[in-house]
């Protein structure tokens, strides 16, 4: 602090002038002291009359100190969803390309054996034009196979490579309500599939309507309140619905399911803290992460409605005037 000296007169001398209190913060780290203080500067005013200055030093190391562990807490709980939606995508990668990847290895091993037998036939007097014909028709009957395949893993791709930068950065782009909805559906068929759940879309806005956000957060958000949704039928069969409309100058969406509903004594702290339904399987963390993003990141507001033995409905409403910025 004496090697600001001047800078600390200067700003006693603004005191005086100003009458006005002042109030800043210094780390002094030198040889063994490693302090954080906050220092007000206070003028002491009578009838209209500067009297003095009341100079005083508060001692708030352990207030700093407690806000960088919060702040590490934070950054550790962050790494830890990234790398469980990481999981999560990694998952549904590998399972949505099977499929396509078996299909069209099939498809090679049938081209193959047209191929040979076409060889074969090249040599044989017997064989007719017809049969050649014949041959040529099926190679393209299994050509036919392998294009929807190949578009589909392309749509499996795009929206992955999308969903990817969320990993290493926000993306802050336009996207329609069309987009979100088909990245949402290419990324959870996986889970879908595998708990035999069905996701059901009911769309009552423009569908193309251009809007500025992070939607790879916002993929995720959904993401994880299905996988709720899905989780919460205990391994049978069942529908959740996700609908989208227009509300009071923003946009609703609902994510609503029919399973086992949420326990009285959790659906308070649901959103606020970090709590779960599904015990050592469930941290709570994802909720409590996607409540505070819709806040944050968008301003926007996120509740639930919820029944045991009938089902819960998550509601999200995205103002346009957040969604709308720096679109012209």
């Amino acid at each position: 602090l004496f090697n600001e000296y001047e800078k600390f007169v200067q700003l006693i001398e603004d005191v005086k002038e100003s009458e006005i209190s002042i109030s800043i913060e210094k780390h002094i780290k030198e040889n063994n002291l490693d302090k954080h203080f906050k220092i007000e500067i206070t003028p002491i005013i009578s009838k209209k009359n500067f009297l003095g200055i009341i100079i005083l030093f508060k001692d708030i190391t352990d207030n700093i100190k407690h806000i960088e562990a919060i702040e590490e807490k934070h950054a550790v709980m962050m790494e830890q969803e990234r790398l469980a939606s990481l999981g999560q995508l990694i998952g549904g990668i590998a399972h949505n390309l099977n499929t396509p990847i078996m299909s069209i290895a099939g498809a090679a091993e049938g081209l193959r054996d047209l191929v040979n037998e076409y060889k074969l036939s090249i040599t044989d007097a017997s064989v007719t034009v017809e049969d050649h014909q014949e041959i040529a028709s099926e190679m393209l009957v299994w050509l036919d196979k392998i294009k929807p395949y190949t578009s589909y893993m392309s749509d499996i791709i795009s929206a992955v490579k999308g969903q990817a930068v969320q990993f290493d950065m926000s993306s802050v782009l336009t996207f329609t309500v069309d987009e979100l909805i088909k990245r949402i559906e290419l990324l959870m068929k996986y889970e879908l599939i595998k708990y035999n759940c069905k996701l059901t879309t009911e769309i009552k806005i423009n569908n193309q309507k251009e809007f500025y956000g992070d939607i790879n957060s916002l993929v995720q958000i959904f993401d994880n309140i299905i996988m709720n949704s899905i989780h919460a039928y205990g391994g049978k069969s069942g529908t959740i619905k996700l609908s989208v409309e227009d509300k009071d100058e923003g946009i609703l969406f609902t994510i609503k399911d029919f399973a086992k509903g949420i326990p009285e004594k959790i659906k308070s702290k649901l959103l606020r803290e970090m709590v779960t339904t599904k015990g050592k399987d469930g941290t709570g963390l994802g909720l409590y992460m996607s409540h505070s993003t819709i806040r944050g990141r968008f301003g926007g507001k996120m509740w639930f409605e919820s029944e045991e033995g009938k089902g819960t409905t998550f509601y999200i409403q995205l103002p346009y005037e957040k969604l709308n910025t720096n679109l012209a």
